[in-house]
């Protein structure tokens, strides 16, 4: 059971916490006092911009959200990027933390990664969390020649060559504002949210990772290996979501888990347009939290 809800104007204190697991030395923040959850972060989250969401969840739980290996605080695998890595990652976080049954969350990319993660740990997970996540390629909003191109460019962005080439483009200053309107054009991202990501001034390690995990968006279609999971899920995404298709997401949900709880949403956006706060998730998401209780 999660803890009953705190005074909601209240966010609970956090702290950061830097663990050195197999493969990676991984920088973390906790928030709040309940049962274990952790968050399994989407592409290029940073905590800095995360850190409401967990503060938010720690209103009812111990919460823990984690910077993928190559970004941020988060030393790179020494292996090229891929989901199928973060569930021993994962599984390492809980041991060190001393956890052996926890909650598990993801949004976006993160959705598929807490997918991965329940095919490896299924006993030890109570629930897991999912919101707008990224389960196929059929449920982007792009169409299939603009899905072919953007897998190409991923692949071709995966050479350290073109890495290095790209990565001092977008070190360069006097090229910023139309890289940003060019990349926010193709990309159907709006700008606010690249400006709110740093995404120009992204170190090489998080290039190299990004390259993996766009090649892994575009070319994805989970399923999951052994029927629907047994453990509780609880959805949740927009109906109005700008960049995945609430249709295709929803039903592919439902075929994996044979206990689901779905929480539909209007706002326009898949994420929002500016780094959430504390106070804007309580006022228009407290009620999801409030679904968590049983």
């Amino acid at each position: 059971m999660a803890t009953p809800l705190r005074h909601p104007n209240t966010p609970p204190s956090f702290q950061y916490e830097d663990f050195h697991l197999p493969n990676t030395r991984l920088h973390t923040v906790k928030s709040g006092a309940g049962p274990p959850l952790i968050i399994v972060p989407a592409a290029v989250s940073l905590i800095r911009q995360w850190l409401p969401l967990t503060q938010f969840m720690g209103q009812r739980f111990t919460a823990h959200f984690f910077e993928l290996p190559g970004h941020g605080g988060s030393t790179p695998y020494p292996v090229p990027f891929a989901s199928q890595l973060v569930p021993k990652t994962v599984e390492a976080l809980a041991d060190t933390l001393g956890y052996e049954r926890f909650s598990l969350m993801g949004f976006s990319f993160g959705g598929l990664l807490a997918l991965r993660t329940i095919e490896h740990l299924q006993d030890r997970i109570e629930r897991v969390i999912l919101l707008s996540p990224a389960v196929s390629q059929r449920a982007l909003k792009y169409s299939a020649p603009h899905r072919m191109i953007y897998r190409a460019m991923a692949r071709t962005l995966m050479r350290p060559r073109v890495q290095r080439a790209v990565h001092r483009v977008l070190q360069t200053e006097r090229l910023e504002v139309p890289l940003l309107l060019g990349i926010s054009k193709f990309s159907k991202v709006k700008r606010s949210i690249l400006e709110s990501k740093n995404a120009l001034k992204i170190p090489l390690s998080t290039l190299d990772v990004l390259s993996y995990t766009l090649d892994e968006i575009f070319r994805m279609e989970y399923r999951s290996p052994n029927g629907a999971f047994q453990i509780p899920c609880f959805f949740g995404m927009s109906v109005n979501d700008d960049l995945l298709r609430y249709d295709v997401t929803a039903a592919i949900v439902r075929n994996l888990f044979s206990d689901l709880t779905i929480r539909s949403f209007t706002h326009p956006y898949h994420q929002p347009p500016h780094p959430p706060t504390f106070e804007w998730l309580v006022r228009d998401f407290g009620s999801f939290l409030d679904i968590l209780e049983r």
